[in-house]
């Protein structure tokens, strides 16, 4: 035998042992893809019903805030109506006066009749 028999049979062993080493580590390898593969599903079962949830609350904040902003859409209109009933009622007070020119003659005439009963009770008294 040779040096290069013996050599050549050394390079066999070698190349056989890091061909059942290659194989070992891939292996390994391969069980912990596999590992993380489950750990990846298990997260993604676990979290499509916290998703799921988390829609559905959404959705209920979605119609609450919806009928908040109808309320207010109503109380809005509420005091719309209200300012535009005060605002009627202040014109019509200014219609009135200008409607009704008889006012003063009527307070004219309270006036005087205040004044003429104020005479008698201080002329009675002398």
């Amino acid at each position: 035998m040779t040096v290069i028999d013996l050599l050549l049979i050394i390079l066999i062993i070698l190349a056989s042992t890091l061909v059942v080493y290659t194989i070992i580590t891939l292996k390994k390898l391969m069980t912990k893809v596999e590992a993380v593969t489950s750990d990846i599903h298990n997260f993604i079962e676990k979290a499509n019903p916290v998703l799921e949830e988390l829609s559905d609350v959404s959705r209920r904040a979605n119609k609450i805030v919806s009928e908040a902003e109808n309320y207010w859409d109503e109380i809005d209109r509420s005091i719309r109506k209200v300012k535009e009933k005060i605002s009627d009622v202040k014109n019509l007070n200014f219609m009135g006066d200008a409607e009704n020119p008889a006012k003063d003659l009527i307070k004219n005439i309270k006036a005087i009749s205040k004044g003429v009963s104020a005479f008698w009770q201080a002329f009675r008294r002398k």
